[in-house]
């Protein structure tokens, strides 16, 4: 799912080209917890760039003090599980494309876009094969789907479109770099990879299929004994995939193609507006499914369709309650839900997915206390917050919290709502983020 033949000019200036590899990988779930070991919120942090890895368990000892031996097993099998990608990367030949971000326009209503999707089918055609568009089954825009066996396509087809129309009504912005760019996706990646992500290096968002054979054959597998055993394919719902492709809206858009490093506070904060996003996403498509739906109807908690049967009502984040979307009691242990909500409880080695609770938080708080539908005015602040040409790769909490602020007091003055930055700034305030200039 990304973007391709943009024009690689940011607003007139030729720039350097970044590193799209490092830092630029980005998971739905943490890595750690594809082995099923991770109990604690300490984070062992997976760089999946091109330099040499020799010193990472050292590096990652640093970080979090001395490593037992079961969590040298556990990084070990975590990085037997993630070699593969960084493989793919390190033989991809294609060229890298930056995006520009968006300027300011004075669009018409109705705003249309045209969409232009290519799912790819990775079912048995190898690891490789996910840079080989010649040798993967795929659909563009404009095939007939209606009568495709591939469940996962038409899925993720149709997901893809229901985000797409999403950010064209609401917040008049044409696809993920706001150029109208070809969206690209790969389902059932792998067999059984419990995880879904999005990659800038190759061009696209990547859906495993967990441990659900759906796509594949009819019945579901029998789970294994920890928690990713209970994760089925991503690519079912609306939320997993606006939340990937989010993260190439958030590449495009911050510190002139750079995105938000992927680690401590601008990591948390990449995920956090992805999972703003997702959930906006799935709430909006859910009124637009039945005009009767009430944002009270909500429970805020995305990745709930990821889970496979027998554990209802749990997902895999919860804005409203971080630190509640699952707990699961196996043959051998209890495994919970590990974010955070309060800034108190941060620090720079929790991993990005963990600590990204607290910013989630906050927007569930300014939501509910702005009022009306998530994103009519809440959703509009983090969108303008999120294409304030004064964010950086490095951006802190504090930051963009700021940015949410000025935004919410601009449109508080257009919409004679003269309380609205003081709204935002009490939801910043309950999660612990504050900042320097603002009054008590």
């Amino acid at each position: 799912m990304a973007f391709t033949k943009i024009n690689p000019q940011v607003q007139g200036n030729q720039t350097e080209s970044p590193n799209l590899i490092d830092g630029h990988v980005c998971f739905f779930l943490p890595l750690q917890y594809l082995s099923g070991e991770r109990t604690t919120a300490r984070s062992t942090q997976i760089d999946l760039s091109l330099e040499d890895t020799e010193n990472e368990n050292t590096a990652d000892a640093q970080k979090g003090g001395d490593i037992s031996e079961e969590d040298k097993m556990e990084i070990g099998m975590t990085y037997m599980k993630v070699f593969q990608t960084r493989e793919f990367l390190e033989n991809l030949k294609t060229e890298i494309i930056k995006a520009k971000p968006p300027n300011a326009q004075d669009f018409k209503d109705p705003f249309v876009i045209t969409k232009q999707r290519l799912i790819r089918d990775l079912q048995f055609c190898g690891i490789n094969s996910i840079e080989d568009s010649d040798s993967n089954p795929s659909w563009s825009e404009g095939d007939d789907i209606s009568d495709l066996n591939a469940k996962s396509v038409k899925l993720c087809y149709n997901n893809i479109g229901i985000f797409l129309d999403f950010m064209a009504e609401i917040f008049k912005r044409d696809s993920l770099g706001n150029r109208g760019c070809k969206v690209i996706a790969s389902v059932n990646y792998e067999f059984n990879y419990p995880n879904a992500f999005y990659s800038s290096a190759l061009g696209q968002v990547v859906f495993g299929t967990g441990f659900s054979m759906t796509g594949w054959m009819e019945s579901d597998t029998k789970p294994v004994d920890d928690f990713i055993g209970i994760i089925g394919n991503f690519v079912t719902g609306i939320d997993i995939v606006a939340h990937e492709l989010m993260h190439a809206v958030i590449q495009c858009t911050v510190d002139r193609g750079h995105g938000l490093d992927y680690k401590g506070e601008p990591g948390a904060l990449s995920e956090s507006i992805a999972d703003v996003f997702a959930i906006m996403t799935q709430q909006w498509y859910s009124f637009k499914s039945d005009p009767n739906w009430k944002l009270e109807d909500s429970d805020w908690i995305i990745g709930k369709t990821a889970i496979l049967p027998g554990h209802p009502g749990m997902g895999l984040r919860s804005l409203k309650e971080p630190g509640k979307a699952f707990e699961i009691a196996t043959k051998t242990k209890v495994l919970k839900d590990l974010q955070i909500q309060h800034y108190d409880e941060y620090n720079d080695n929790l991993e990005v997915h963990i600590s990204s609770g607290i910013p989630n938080k906050a927007f569930y708080e300014a939501a509910k206390e702005i009022g009306g539908f998530s994103w009519e005015k809440a959703g509009q602040i983090w969108y303008r917050a999120l294409i304030d040409t004064g964010l950086d790769k490095t951006c802190l909490f504090s930051n963009f919290a700021n940015s949410t602020f000025k935004e919410a007091v601009k449109i508080g003055k257009a919409t004679g709502d003269p309380d609205l930055g003081k709204k935002v700034q009490r939801a910043w305030r309950k999660v612990g983020v504050q900042y320097d200039t603002w009054d008590d």
